[in-house]
């Protein structure tokens, strides 16, 4: 309700009471009907302000998931580039470790591509700026659908913050432990030869190599992650079938 229309009621209200040549019945009834238009006007301008809201409310709401299934979609494709290389690490570290403890000659071609598998160094960067955003706005409740609330907060608050501790711990492991032990004891000919087979059959590197298992640990998670972004894509396709 207007301002001046509240205050024009409310000094009705007050005259009605001082008005003379009116019995109290008649005051009554007068002010009882000023009583009520102030009621009816002030709980339709709550009504149309909550109207307004959640106009505005759900605009955010289709902002914000619509980039987001962009921010996820790009995500996938890097989680599944990412996922790749960790089978290759563990793939590759069984199998050097397998021919090291038995003395197999290396083949060439999986030595050669094994052993980038040693040195380099894989992170996943989420596209969460967007999610970020909202969050820190206080306005994440705009996302009506529980379920899909629940689903996002736990795809960048727990299983993304897992996959980061998991990759951070071998990319730790490699540049703190692996990498010196590499430059300490390979060895470079001018003939592009090298002693990598002996550097993989010494004990030291077998234990190494034995982290290997944590590539598998990392390729679940990244799967895991993979999923449950499809799922919300689902979610958010549904709800916006347009």
């Amino acid at each position: 309700m207007p301002e001046h229309d509240f205050n024009k009621h409310s000094k009705a209200i007050v005259n009605t009471i001082k008005a003379p040549g009116k019995n109290w019945k008649e005051k009554l009834g007068d002010i009882l009907i000023d009583v009520a238009i102030i009621v009816f006007g002030i709980t339709l301008s709550l009504m149309v302000e909550r109207w307004r809201e959640n106009v505005h409310e759900r605009s955010i709401e289709k902002k914000f998931l619509l980039g987001l299934r962009v921010d996820l979609q790009n995500d996938i494709q890097q989680l599944q580039s990412d996922s790749a290389t960790y089978h290759d690490l563990y793939k590759g570290w069984h199998y050097l470790r397998n021919a090291g403890m038995h003395k197999i000659a290396l083949n060439r071609d999986s030595a050669i591509e094994y052993e980038n598998t040693l040195t380099n160094t894989t992170e996943f960067i989420p596209n969460n700026n967007r999610f970020e955003a909202l969050k820190s706005s206080g306005q994440f409740n705009v996302i009506e659908n529980d379920s899909l609330q629940n689903l996002i907060l736990d795809l960048y608050q727990n299983r993304i913050a897992s996959l980061k501790l998991t990759t951070s711990y071998i990319t730790n492991f490699k540049t703190q432990q692996l990498l010196p032990f590499l430059s300490k004891n390979m060895r470079y000919n001018v003939d592009n030869t090298n002693n990598f087979q002996q550097v993989v059959e010494m004990p030291e590197m077998q234990n190494y190599l034995l982290f290997g298992g944590f590539g598998q640990e990392a390729m679940e998670r990244y799967h895991g992650i993979i999923d449950e972004s499809k799922k919300i894509i689902e979610m958010i396709n549904q709800q916006y079938k347009d």
